[in-house]
């Protein structure tokens, strides 16, 4: 993918508490809020090892980790698992379908629950309807939401950015009812699906720390691709996955 064409000025947050490894503190560079992001840029720069939250963009630039390491998946490499086919058997009785990524009552409303669920007394618990918009609505006009639904009842929401070639999974949450459907893989191998239907060709699944449990079911895609001193190289099931993106004194440049 070719470069935007232009000098994207830079900020560098102030250290605080990991929130992939507690026991450290982490930085991001973020993308001036003076510049006009648009899809076409944001796609170059997702490549790149950026991500958003909101309409803020974003990469870690830990002064001693490189943990967090971009990964993707090209959908016309991966096979699903014996164990994913069964969960796709298991949950043939779910729709996926895309709807607007406009703030609904009834997304937030799971999202409460979720976040309740999940991080009981975390900030996010206690979000305001503002402050989830701000998080999960706002964008770059690029996104759209897919529900998973059991004939009328919302069961999972996927917050999904599209590009010309790839989608990229933003964030999805789900009703701590049905956990037992395993409802987080069950809303990737439905993204990687709409990917291939939309004849694309990747599937952005953000971060990868290897000593974050809670990044663990990444690794049960492959192969995985991972942004690898700012090459993208692919991990095939079996093979070790790195624990670093680049060494310390490599440049983080884009």
């Amino acid at each position: 993918m070719s470069s935007p064409g232009r000098q994207l000025d830079l900020y560098i947050s102030a250290p605080q508490t990991c929130d992939y490894l507690p026991d450290q503190t982490s930085q991001n560079i973020f993308i001036s809020p003076d510049v006009k992001m648009t899809p076409g840029i944001y796609e170059y720069l997702i490549a790149v090892g950026f991500r958003r939250s909101g309409q803020h963009t974003y990469r870690p630039h830990c002064s001693n980790c490189r943990a967090c390491i971009s990964c993707r998946l090209n959908v016309l490499n991966f096979k699903p698992s014996r164990s994913q086919k069964r969960l796709l058997s298991k949950n043939k009785d779910l729709s996926f379908k895309p709807v607007s990524a406009d703030f609904s009552d009834e997304h937030f409303d799971l999202y409460r629950r979720y976040q309740t669920f999940k991080h009981p007394g975390g900030s996010m618990s206690n979000f305001e309807a503002a402050d989830y918009k701000a998080f999960l609505c706002d964008s770059f006009g690029n996104s759209l939401v897919y529900e998973t639904r059991l004939d009328n009842q919302l069961l999972a929401v996927s917050v999904t950015d599209t590009f010309s070639d790839a989608l990229s999974a933003v964030y999805t949450f789900f009703d701590p009812e049905f956990s037992a459907r395993s409802l987080g893989t069950y809303s990737v191998l439905q993204q990687i699906d709409a990917v291939k239907k939309s004849q694309r060709e990747y599937l952005y699944l953000g971060y990868y720390v290897q000593d974050a449990i809670k990044m663990a079911y990444k690794t049960n895609f492959r192969p995985i691709e991972m942004l690898i001193n700012n090459e993208w190289q692919a991990y095939k099931k079996g093979e070790a996955l790195p624990s670093q993106s680049s060494s310390l004194d490599s440049p983080l440049s884009f």
